[in-house]
């Protein structure tokens, strides 16, 4: 789960320097194409291609929607809302996996571990500093890119024992690759040759993303994978400070502790 966040990290920088010249759909379908690739290697190795056919379409259709409403969210954010800020907000989907796990998996959820979520999130609204803080509207487009990730997370769970890693993964890719190609139809911007580059960043980063979180919720409780989702703000923090000199505040400091704190209180919760 920690080298899937690692990736998530690089798609959200690769993404944010995209996000100025090309359009949300045309990132979504560039990164599918060069996850294809990635993605069936995946699913060669953990049983054959023929490990992709799945009898439950229903799910993989399910499947393929979340991913969909989680790309097309978050990437159309990006390209209004600060870097740290906009995965500052996608905290809330471990929470949500937490609380969506003790309904839709019937996990045991201790206040332990509600404690630590709770910790988390006022560490959340500590860094965001709500009240010098300008809204735009892409901030629900983030949230509910967050929703769209905890179902998604809480689905590798679900069926964890009935389809294999590699039909989780690739299952991901169909729906919102499709979708992309009819927006981008008509609206094609050639990319430059430094572009392709991170394109091709997004799009491994995307295959090895949902292949390591498939895996990671399929041989762990819900509830205890979903805190290692925040160690994303230590990649993403490095990397606006690299990138864009974003220069962390004191409410930045402080929050940033209390997400840990909570983080790792969750994580060593006893069920």
């Amino acid at each position: 789960m920690l080298f899937a966040m690692f990736l998530g990290a690089c798609i959200d920088v690769a993404v944010k320097a995209l996000s100025s010249n090309y359009s949300t759909a045309q990132i979504v379908l560039l990164r599918t194409l060069f996850a294809l690739p990635l993605v069936m290697l995946f699913c060669h190795y953990q049983g054959g291609l023929q490990s992709v056919f799945s009898p439950r379409w229903r799910w993989q259709l399910y499947r393929g929607l979340l991913t969909t409403g989680v790309n097309f969210g978050f990437f159309y954010a990006l390209a209004y809302v600060p870097l740290v800020t906009a995965v500052l907000l996608a905290y809330i989907s471990p929470v949500l996996i937490v609380l969506l796990s003790y309904f839709l998996l019937k996990e045991q959820v201790g206040y332990q571990r509600l404690a630590g979520c709770a910790l988390a999130v006022i560490g959340v609204l500590c860094v965001l500093n709500p009240g010098s803080m300008v809204w735009h509207p892409a901030m629900l487009a983030i949230l509910g890119s967050s929703l769209c990730w905890a179902l998604l997370s809480i689905s590798n769970r679900q069926l964890a024992g009935l389809e294999s890693t590699a039909a989780l993964t690739f299952h991901t890719l169909p729906v919102s690759g499709v979708l992309a190609a009819l927006l981008t139809a008509g609206h094609w911007v050639q990319p430059q040759q430094i572009d392709w580059i991170l394109f091709a960043i997004v799009g491994a980063g995307a295959g090895g993303l949902h292949f390591f979180a498939a895996l990671a919720y399929k041989n762990a409780k819900a509830a205890t994978i979903a805190p290692l989702e925040y160690s994303n703000l230590i990649f993403t923090g490095a990397a606006a400070y690299l990138f864009w000199q974003e220069v962390p505040t004191g409410y930045t400091v402080i929050g940033g502790v209390a997400i840990l704190a909570g983080g790792f209180l969750a994580i060593r919760a006893k069920d």
